[in-house]
């Protein structure tokens, strides 16, 4: 699933001369350029954390109405909701959520996104796995769209792992859902232009978390017009490692194993893959259970050149899943 970069505020303040000075949600002393005859004015500027997602959303749409003057920590209005929604989205939506709650609000703005995309919320795959420590308190009917708007990038919970899926949304929490979530319609309407090139190799993965383990499926494709062969260790015939956040290896399929040296020739028809399968305990190397973090697998598949002459383009035979365990 993408992450989304937004600019620093700049806030211009005046003082004898023009000053240029950056905040957000801090307090900042401002001297003035003669600062030898002048006393030190100390000024306090302070952003809602929200500030920057209205203000994103001011660029493209007119919403300075909806939330001039609001308490952004206040509990939003069911017609605020929907004035904001027929002006980012569509004129002519006429829904509300069943109640301003975060799990409902939620739910009512992945079927927005859905419709919008084309997508069948039916026939979604989610992941498998407790994305936060109060799931048990959603409600079922919502649970879907609660991890769909995760894996979308659309609703993140409040950290500390908690939804809290019963509060009411606020004025600041439903600018940046709006702004999420139009985020996420444009990044699932764009043009998918890195399609595989044709008469090449690729390597493909994917990933489950099951019964305490992180299962790696993955596979090579022949995208060739034609069979094609290679040539392959028959002991250890891929390399999977997986690393943490600061690029330290917690995992290496090799470790304490011993193959065999013999090759074995594969052939792979048009359109047809080889495929293999590994799972990590998510235990790292100092036998710590990790329950928690952002890691990296990179998947080589150690293909063999039948001769020397024999130039491999690697990145055709590798691959890396990105992914996160959370605490449950």
């Amino acid at each position: 699933m993408r992450k989304k970069l937004i600019g620093c505020t700049i806030i211009s303040v005046a003082l004898s001369s023009a000053l240029i000075v950056p905040a957000f949600g801090q307090t900042i002393e401002v001297r003035p350029i003669s600062a030898d005859d002048n006393p030190v004015i100390p000024i306090s500027l302070r952003m809602h954390w929200s500030q920057m997602f209205i203000d994103q959303l001011s660029k493209d749409y007119n919403i300075e109405s909806l939330f001039s003057g609001k308490d952004l920590n206040a509990a939003i209005k069911a017609e605020d909701y929907l004035n904001i929604v027929k002006i980012v989205f569509d004129a002519e939506y006429n829904t509300t959520p069943d109640s301003m709650t975060r799990e409902a609000v939620v739910h009512e703005l992945i079927k927005l996104w859905a419709d919008k995309t084309g997508k069948d919320l039916d026939n979604i795959a989610t992941i498998k796995m407790i994305i936060y420590s109060d799931t048990e308190k959603i409600d079922p009917k919502y649970n879907q769209s609660v991890t769909l708007a995760y894996m979308n990038d659309i609703a993140k919970g409040r950290g500390d792992g908690i939804f809290d899926p019963k509060a009411d949304v606020t004025y600041g929490e439903l600018a940046a859902l709006i702004f999420n979530t139009a985020e996420a319609i444009a990044e699932e309407k764009k043009p998918d232009v890195e399609t595989v090139a044709e008469e090449r190799f690729e390597t493909r993965g994917s990933y489950e978390i099951k019964d305490g383990k992180v299962v790696f499926d993955f596979e090579l494709v022949n995208n060739y017009s034609e069979p094609k062969d290679v040539m392959l260790g028959s002991g250890q015939q891929f390399e999977l490692t997986i690393t943490d956040e600061k690029g330290e290896e917690v995992y290496r399929y090799s470790d304490g194993k011993f193959f065999t040296l013999a090759l074995v020739t594969e052939t792979i028809n048009p359109g047809e893959s080889l495929k293999w399968q590994d799972a990590w305990d998510m235990t790292d190397k100092e036998g710590n259970k990790l329950t928690s973090g952002k890691f990296k697998a990179k998947i080589d598949i150690l293909v063999v050149p039948e001769d020397e002459s024999q130039v491999i383009e690697e990145s055709q035979f590798t691959t890396v899943i990105e992914f996160e365990l959370s605490k449950n």
